[in-house]
Order: C-alpha cells, then structure tokens, then sequence
C-alpha cells in the first residue's frame, strides 16, 4: 500500500467513525466474515475450559476395582478411602464409572472353587447395586448409554456394572444371562492364568498354553455374550485369544484398561497389530492409568497417559481410544492418582491440541458407541436400579 492510498482510507476511517459518534448510533460497523471467524475462534478458545466441556460430555471410566475394597464400613456416598466414590468422582468431573466385579484365577479343574468364584461375583455384583441405592439422591445403577444420559441431566453419578474374569461363568452358560439381568454390562473373559474361555497373557501361561487361544467353550460364550448384549473385553487376555474374540465376536470389543505396548512392552498392553484389528472391527482400547503399563520404571504421570492415547490417535484414529483407570487394582499416577484428579487428563489434552470434539471421543463417546451396537441385539432394558433378589 503507497503513502497516498494509505492517507485515504485513514480519512475514510475517521470520517466512518465520527459519522456513527455524531448520529449516536449503537451498531457496530459491518466487519468481514473473514474477521467474524476470527472472533468467534477467539471467544470460543477463551469459552473452552475443563469444566464447561465437561459440562457438555459424558466422561466414563472403564474399569475400577473398587468393589474389592467394600467392608462393612464402606459407604461409596462418603469421601473415603478408596480411589473411586461419589464425591471423587464429583470432583474430578467423571459422570460414570464401571464397576467390576473381580475374580481370582484358581485352578480349572476345583469345582468346588468354581462354584464358590460365581456366588463370590454375585455378592460384589448385589453390594454395588446396594451402595449405588443408599445413594439414590448421587447416583444410580446405568444398564445403558441413555441411562447415563438421564442421570447426568438429573445430576447424577452413573455407575456400570462390569465382571472381570469369566471364571465366574463357570462352566455354564446360563450364568452369562444371569449375570447380564443382574446389569452386567461387559465381561472380560479372562485374567491372570487360563480359564475355560481362553488364554491369559502372562508369561509362565503363554509358555503353556490351554487351549491355543480362544477354547471350543470359549466360542459358545462369546456367542452368547453377543446375544445378550454384553461387551467383550480382552484386556488380561493373550494376543492369541484377544485376536480369536475379535474374530469369533460379531460386534465390536473393547480393552477395557489396557496400554499400548509400544510405548511400554507389558504384557497386558496391546500391540499394533492387535490394537489395528480391534480398530478395523469398531473396537476401543481404554489406557489404563497403572504405571507399570505407561513406562518401564518409575511412576509414570498424565503426560505418560496422554502419550499413549496419541499412540492409539496415530496408529488407530480418534475413534478407538477410551480411558480405563484400574483405580483400586493397582491404577493411580501423578497427577490422577484417584477419580477426583481425573479432569487433570482433560486439561493434558487441551493442551496438546485436542479440541472438544476429539475430547469428547476420548472420554466416553466411542466407548458409548460400542455399547449401543452391543446393546442393539437385545429387546432393550428398563432405566433404573436392577432388582435382582
């Protein structure tokens, strides 16, 4: 722009300026959409905090063993001492949490033992139920994504019911649909140590496989999961066994507090291939906030966490990424060391770009989407508490 043109448009500015002064006019002069657009990214940037975008997601936690620590005392309404309760979930902006019910491996062939595991995650499962209902004002038992959707408008904790090792099946099928009426929303087929389903994925039992991965009463059961709407979860699984599920299952699967391996070579991390496979069925792999599974030595912190969800982001997509802390099993790092720390993610995120959207994926939305196709075979299930006695 030459000197002359320059003194023309600054006349034609001040002259436009006292014109609107002078004629006491309150509008603003019109501005390019080119500069609406810039305004409008300005004031959202400034709009968008931790809080109000959890405000306007649903943000869950996969997987909690907390159930493990109830005693007599125990009341999830009050500020314990355990790493997940209502006001810490409060705290830290978590709309909802699954709740497992978890079961010790013991030997396939105790009988006794078997029976004894199933009446085990029927008790954890009815002692959830009756905690979520001594705080029916805080919380309620979610069977499904709109469950979650009422509590959280109602203001609301959502919790979901989840059992971790299919142990507690036994060696009966018709226990998957009684643990399904109980609210059951995911089993993870196994854990450490082989069980009738399928292999575990620690070292002495990888060296001596049972069944080479997925076992003949394996396939009837991940069948029977499909039918009855429950997710089925590979974390603790072998790779052998997690690639036969996602073959045998005709519905997406998850992995419920599981890393990436190749950030962090644990054996109940998910390697690319695997992790691809989950991906291309519709899968989601939830980072697990345990420090053994973000980094090999040392407490590992939110950073480490957020570094595996942009492993999964870049091997997989945003679509097939979630978060499962394992709080009370071993979970808890730096910075979301229980449930009130876990907005700190959030803020993480935002700070490595991710946008409201991408952040919205991540906490709870492709999970969701996973459980509304698993759900879609089923007739459909009543909101609110199970009665299961």
């Amino acid at each position: 722009m030459n000197g002359k043109n320059f003194l023309v448009n600054a006349i034609c500015s001040l002259f436009l300026t006292a014109t609107v002064i002078l004629s006491g006019c309150t509008e603003l002069l019109p501005i390019e959409e080119a500069d609406k657009d810039l305004m409008t990214r300005s004031e959202t940037t400034e709009d968008l905090t931790v809080e109000n975008i959890h405000a306007e997601i649903y943000s869950i936690d996969t997987h909690c063993d907390t159930p493990m620590n109830f005693n007599a005392s125990t009341n999830i309404g009050n500020w314990g001492s355990n790493k997940v309760d209502i006001p810490k979930m409060q705290a830290g902006l978590l709309d909802a949490t699954f709740m497992v019910a978890y079961l010790q491996q013991y030997a396939l062939t105790d009988a006794t033992r078997q029976q004894k595991a199933i009446a085990e995650a029927e008790s954890t499962l009815k002692e959830i139920i009756r905690q979520v209902e001594m705080n029916s004002n805080k919380a309620g038992i979610a069977l499904s994504t709109d469950d979650l959707k009422l509590l959280k408008a109602d203001g609301k904790r959502a919790i979901f019911l989840g059992l971790e090792n299919g142990y507690a099946i036994g060696n009966d099928l018709k226990n998957i649909e009684k643990f399904a009426n109980m609210g059951v929303r995911y089993i993870t087929l196994v854990h450490n140590g082989h069980n009738l389903i399928c292999d575990s994925h620690t070292t002495n039992s990888l060296s001596n496989p049972a069944h080479n991965g997925v076992s003949a009463f394996g396939k009837e059961v991940i069948k029977e999961m499909d039918r009855l709407g429950i997710m089925i979860d590979i974390s603790h699984a072998s790779e052998k066994s997690s690639l036969d599920a996602v073959e045998l299952s005709k519905h997406p699967i998850i992995a419920s507090h599981s890393s990436a391996k190749a950030l962090c070579n644990n054996s109940r991390n998910i390697s690319d291939n695997l992790m691809k496979a989950i991906a291309k069925k519709g899968g989601v792999v939830q980072v697990c906030l345990l420090s053994g599974f973000l980094k090999s030595s040392g407490t590992a912190t939110v950073k480490d966490a957020v570094a595996h969800i942009n492993h999964i982001v870049q091997t997989v997509g945003i679509d097939h990424v979630g978060i499962g802390s394992d709080f009370d099993g071993g979970g808890g790092i730096s910075g979301a060391n229980d449930a009130s720390e876990l907005a700190n993610i959030t803020a993480e995120l935002m700070n490595q770009g991710y946008s409201k959207e991408e952040i919205a994926k991540i906490w709870g939305g492709n999970l969701m989407r996973v459980m509304d196709i698993v759900a879609g075979t089923t007739t459909g299930t009543s909101t609110g508490i199970p009665k299961i006695w």
